[in-house]
């Protein structure tokens, strides 16, 4: 169970806390669910050396830049997956990223904790924009990030595979967006 002294942050239904090594095996779990992992830019966290891997990474992120990290998520009943704000792009933007087990989809966990990750980065953090990627066939990360009121920023590539982009800047940043709502930028040519 989290302690308080554990916590980074608390939402109505979540609790987000750094990395530790204790969290092997559910990464792992995480990681293998193929379900999770067919539309990722990045490399599956399925073994026990990527798991470990991701948690020193995350680890040396907190220490280096605070605030931003890898954080595990976990509800009432337990491990859901993790989130994360990392600032691994050119120019030193911060991506936003959740992973979660498909216990977790369509229940809002990830509206809930990318809200609460929005609020650290621009109230706490002041970062001008937060960048969102996802798989372009993607169908379930561009309405969510819409909802958080980023708007489409074009086409890239991550980790040598095309990616769809999507920012959001701190001065549009209003909470979450009704279902349907589009984000000030959206439509405007972008």
């Amino acid at each position: 169970m989290v302690t308080v002294d554990d916590e980074f942050l608390r939402t109505r239904r979540l609790v987000l806390r750094g990395l530790r090594h204790a969290d092997v095996f559910d990464l792992q779990r995480l990681g293998r669910d193929a379900r999770v992992s067919h539309a990722l830019l990045d490399a599956r966290v399925d073994d026990i050396a990527s798991a470990c891997a991701l948690i020193e990474a995350a680890q040396h992120i907190q220490r280096e830049k605070p605030g931003l990290g890898f954080w595990r998520a976990d509800d009432a009943d337990g491990f859901l997956g993790f989130f994360s704000l990392v600032a691994e792009l050119p120019g030193s933007e911060v991506e936003i990223g959740t992973r979660l087990l498909p216990r977790a989809w369509g229940r809002g966990y990830a509206l809930e904790g990318g809200a609460a990750l929005c609020a650290h980065a621009f109230d706490t953090l002041r970062l001008p924009a937060l960048v969102g990627l996802c798989d372009p066939e993607n169908r379930s990360v561009p309405p969510l990030l819409a909802r958080l009121g980023f708007s489409p920023d074009g086409r890239t590539e991550q980790f040598g595979k095309p990616a769809l982009r999507m920012r959001l800047r701190r001065e549009d940043w209003r909470g979450v967006r009704r279902r349907g709502a589009q984000s000030p930028a959206a439509g405007a040519g972008t």
